[in-house]
This record gives C-alpha cells, structure tokens and sequence, in this order.
C-alpha cells in the first residue's frame, strides 16, 4: 500500500504525466487490460522477412574464433547475465528461471498480475529478462553460418522450441516490458537471417506469430512508456516498430508500425539528443545503449537524416570522453544493456563508438575490426584506415565533463546532469594514471536489489562531492526518480605549459540549506591534481561531508590533504565502502570520508601539490569567478549561469 506522503512524492516526481499513468494503472487493476491483451490468432501470419543488418560473416579470423569459442561456452554454460557470467536459463532450464534464485517465475500468468517492484517479488526481473534478449541467440546463429555442419543450429532450434513452448504471447515476466520484446525482435530477425532456412517451418510460423504479438504489444502499452519512459525506452518502442513493420511489409497494419514507430522515434530523439552528442540519459552504458538503437536503425535503412546526424555524434562524444584511450567513469546507472550483440567484455564502449563513427564514413584503423565484433559483424570493412587522433588535444569538453590529459593524469571533471538514470555527482572529479584508477566512480550495484544499496551507490555520499550531512544533492525517490534537479556550471578551460585549471559551480543547496553555492577548482600539473573546493556561506554551521571512492584494493598513498578522513570498507549500515564492477555485482573497498565545517574545506588531491599557487573566488549573482594566483600572473575564470 502506498502511503499518502509515497503517493505525493509520485505525484511530484510523474508531473503532467501523472493522469495518463493513472489511466494505465487503472486498466491493469480493473480488468480492462484482459480485453486489451486477450489472445487473438491470426487469420493468416504473413511469413517475416528477417532485415540484412549485421548478416553478413566477418572477413578476420579473429571475430570468426572469438565467436566459436563464445557459442561452445554458451551451450556448456549457458546464456550470460550480467556479472553472473553463463547461467542455465534458456539453455539448461527453462526460459522463465530466475539466474539468481533458479526458482521459476510464473509461466503462464497474465504478465500485469505478475509483481515484479514490490518487496515480495520473486527477484530482481532484470537477470530473467537479460536472458530472454536473445542476444546469445544470434552468436549461436552466427556460429551456425561460420560451421553450418557444427551443434549450433539443433541446440539454436531447440531453445527456439522452448521458448515458443514456455512463452506464448502475453504470458509469463518474458511479456512484461515493451523494451524487451522490441530488443528480441531484433535479435530473432538477426537469427532468422543467419540461421532461419535451417529451422523447422512450424518453429518459424510460431516465431512469426510472436513477431506480430510484440508489435501488437509495443502499440497497446505506449500510454504507459509516454508518460513514464520518455528516455530510452520510447526509443526502443518506436525502434521495434520500424523492425517489425520492415519484417512484415504485407501486414495490415505494417505501415502504421512504420509511421508510428518512425514518428515516436524522431520525436524522442529531438528530445534526447544535445548539441554536442550527449543525451538527457546521464549514464555512460545507457549511452552506449542508444547509440546501438541509432546504428540499427541506421542499419535498417531509410533514415531520416536526424538520426545519422545523432548517430555521428553519439559516438563522437564517447570518443571525447576518451574511450579510445582506456578506461573511462562508469558515470550514472550501468547495467550492460546492449542492441548489438558480441562475444567481446561488457564493459567497454569502444566498439560501438567505433561503429558509428564507421556508418558516419570515419574509416577505422584495421586493429579495431579485428578487436571489436561491433565491427567485425555490422560493418563492410573498407582498406587502409588510419590510427586515431586524441579527442582534441590535453582538454576535451562535452556532455557536462571536461577530460584533461597531462602528465601520467587522466581527470574528468563533472559539471554536467541529465533527466534519467544519473547518479547525484556534480562537480565530481575522477583521476586514472597509467597504473589504474585512483579516484573512481562506485558503479551503480543494482536498480530493483536492495533501496539501501541502489541509494547507497546514486547519492552523494558515494561520490567525491560535497554536501551537508544527511542533505542529497537530488533526493532520490523510489528506484529510478529524483525529487529535485541540481544545476552545474563551469567556466571555460584556463590552458597553460605548467598547468591546466578547471572550475565550476552547482546550485544544489542554494535554496535548501543555508550552505549556498558550492564550486570546486581542479588544477592539473604534470606532478599532481589540486582540488579546492568553496562554499558561498562559510558561517554556516552544520557539518559537511566528502566522500573519496577509492577501486579495490586501492591505498590513499598517493593522495594529499585527506590524512584525518575516516576509512571505511564493506559497510552495510549506513551502505558505504563498496565498488560495483557490473550489475548487480558489488565488492569492499575503501571510501575516505571526510567531515568539515564550511569555512575549513581543505584543499586535497593525487600526487604533488603544484607550489605558489593561490585561488580565490568571488560570488556574483549570475557569474562565479576563480582567481588563479601564482606570484607572477593572474588570471580569472568566470563560470555563469548563462
């Protein structure tokens, strides 16, 4: 039962959405759903056409190999979920096993009666529906193309079988989320195209079938996704859409999937998309994520030309990020969701940047189409290619972070926020050198594990910010919504021989605590990063607190001005001191923190504080601006609103 405070934080965090979402709820709780999903057969299902993007086999070795060695473990082990790695759903049981408990979720229920949010649910519904994104499907059928006389194709039709058996239409947590019916539907047309002239007709009717029921579903629950999933996943409805409708071009209702999936999709797009190639998904895998949708409808062909020009710059972004460089924050919720499928680690965003830097006429250096399948299988690789360029010299900007390089530093400054699956981190600050991270992100844990463990890695207190005691940033609600917005400033980039000073500001405690404005300078030297952070409101009282999240088994020693910060690792109550490499995967680790008065904020950092330098700052109303002092020069930086 939701209580009445619960309902008015819905009510604020759903804002003009909040009359159609209560229709839908409405409809599921009176019955009305049944009418609208009950079973209906075809007259006749028209046979699909599986679409040619990412059908063809890899001209190197290497991705052929790396494909057979994935398909031998997938049947030995089976589908690969998240950090649990090969589980038996869908292989070795069947498709409705939960991989974290092994119990059954119910096979045959309406999927609307089936809880999958409240405390007694069977488990977190995110492991059962990884499974069922049939992405290991379509490395079976490109292991089928690859050795056509090799075990891929029986056991690919066998789970095939399963499925089709296990998960009729609108039954079952398979049938939940539009989402992931639209993410299938373009695995099965991969599979269909490699390997569907080698599956039994009656398989490929009872496909067909599930094919048409997914477009049918995707249309009845937009009320649903319109008014609660105005982020990535109306770009998947309307994504699948324009998959199905290509599939079935003879269906009576092929091009109004056409129209209102193209049409759901620019839509979202003009919406999701800034300038510079970020999304409002403030969320490094959710950008890798929609960058996969932009590719495949690239791929699928007739495209407007938004949706290029997204594409291009999407990737374009990652690379300024610096994911051609190495390892970058796992900034906002991480949770590996992938369109495109591979046999490659999950966690690098590299291959799919270098895709659509590819589809955008960039031609990648000839490594990158051995090392990533994202090239190997969805790109014609052309001769020649050149090693890349950096990003833009020492410093680079975009989506709210500026990355400098220099010295053996890597730093990442966040000014930046978005409106979906971020994390409560502006003005954090990240530091990586050669050796590994020395300053990192947390990592996300879980979204439907634990609350205390979801708010645990999202809010501040898990992030080297600073804020006051027990007061977030944003005040998270529920698993996935924030009550408040906070916005981040930053000024431009003071760029010199000797240094590199970056500055900005948030209002997150401006209106709310009497701590005002907090702003943070960062200076980069070749001998060490330098953090001094100011609060507008020295007088007040309270207590404030930083934490410093360190990797595992990473040691302070490198760092400076944190020698009376506490030391905690592994700690459950309050949730602190951990590190999520992966979804649903989390693991000790030191966290520093810090507890100060307002007028008393040290200035700390990694390596070798810079010697005679002196920052000062001035608080305008509209302009924050930093005075950089080294007894020789001055410069000002100004960080405005505008």
């Amino acid at each position: 039962m939701v209580s009445a405070q619960g309902a008015v934080r819905d009510l604020r965090a759903l804002g003009g959405s909040f009359p159609l979402r209560a229709m839908y709820e409405l409809s599921k709780r009176s019955g009305f759903h049944s009418l609208l999903f009950r079973s209906r057969a075809e007259v006749a299902t028209p046979r699909s056409h599986p679409l040619s993007f990412g059908s063809h086999l890899p001209a190197g070795e290497t991705a052929r190999q790396r494909c057979l060695h994935d398909a031998q473990q997938i049947l030995k082990g089976g589908t690969r979920v998240f950090g649990l790695g090969y589980v038996p759903t869908g292989v070795h049981a069947p498709w409705n096993t939960d991989p974290l408990t092994g119990k059954p979720w119910p096979q045959l229920d309406k999927w609307w009666d089936i809880d999958i949010r409240s405390g007694e649910r069977l488990s977190d519904v995110k492991y059962v529906w990884e499974a069922a994104r049939h992405r290991d499907l379509v490395v079976l059928a490109r292991a089928a193309a690859i050795e056509p006389d090799g075990p891929w194709l029986p056991e690919l039709s066998g789970m095939l079988q399963r499925w089709v058996m296990q998960c009729p239409p609108e039954r079952g947590v398979n049938w939940y989320s539009s989402l992931e019916l639209a993410l299938r539907a373009i695995a099965w047309s991969q599979v269909l195209r490699l390997a569907g002239a080698g599956l039994p007709g009656s398989l490929r009717t009872a496909m067909d079938a599930q094919l048409v029921a997914s477009a049918r579903h995707i249309m009845l629950e937009l009320p649903y996704t319109v008014s609660s999933m105005k982020n990535n996943h109306l770009l998947g409805d309307g994504l699948g859409l324009v998959v199905l409708s290509r599939m079935f071009p003879t269906h009576k209702a092929s091009a109004r999937w056409q129209r209102l999936g193209d049409r759901i999709f620019l839509k979202q797009l003009a919406r999701h998309m800034r300038p510079d190639g970020s999304m409002i998904e403030d969320s490094l895998s959710y950008h890798r994520f929609v960058l996969e949708m932009l590719i495949v409808r690239v791929l699928v062909g007739g495209v407007h030309r938004d949706v290029v020009r997204a594409m291009t710059g999407a990737a374009s972004h990652l690379r300024t990020l610096g994911v051609f460089e190495g390892e970058v924050p796992q900034f906002g919720d991480w949770d590996e969701g992938r369109v495109l499928a591979d046999s490659a680690p999950a966690g690098s965003a590299a291959g799919s940047a270098w895709l659509g830097l590819a589809l955008s006429g960039e031609n990648p250096p000839a490594s990158m189409w051995e090392q990533h399948d994202e090239l190997a299988w969805y790109a014609v690789r052309v001769a020649g290619g050149a090693e890349p360029a950096p990003a833009s010299g020492p410093v680079a900007r975009g989506g709210g972070f500026t990355r400098v390089r220099k010295g053996p530093w890597s730093v990442w400054f966040k000014t930046g926020s978005g409106s979906s699956h971020q994390h409560a981190d502006v003005s954090a600050v990240y530091v990586r050198n050669e050796a590994g991270w020395l300053i990192c992100d947390p990592g996300t844990g879980t979204y439907n594990g634990p609350l205390r463990v979801r708010n645990g890695f999202r809010t501040s207190t898990a992030h080297p910010v600073w804020h006051p005691a027990g007061v977030d940033q944003m005040d998270p609600h529920r698993a996935f919504r924030w009550l408040r917005r906070v916005h981040g400033y930053a000024s431009p980039t003071h760029l010199a021989d000797e240094r590199v000073v970056l500055f900005g500001w948030h209002d997150a405690f401006a209106s709310r605590t009497g701590v005002g404005r907090i702003a943070r300078a960062v200076v980069v030297t070749d001998g060490g990063v330098l953090v001094k952070d100011f609060v507008e409101h020295e007088t007040f009282m309270l207590p404030l607190q930083l934490t410093v999240p360190l990797p595992p088994g990473g040691t302070s020693d490198q760092l400076f001005g944190l020698d009376d910060a506490a030391v905690t690792e592994g700690q459950l109550d309050p949730f602190a001191g951990w590190y999520s490499p992966t979804y649903g995967d989390w693991r000790p680790a030191r966290w520093l923190l810090l507890e100060k008065r307002a007028d008393d904020l040290p200035e700390w950092g990694v390596g070798i504080r810079p010697a005679g330098l002196e920052l000062r700052i001035s608080w305008g109303s509209e302009v924050v601006t930093l005075e950089v002092s080294d007894g020789g020069s001055t410069e000002q930086l100004g960080a405005s609103r505008g």
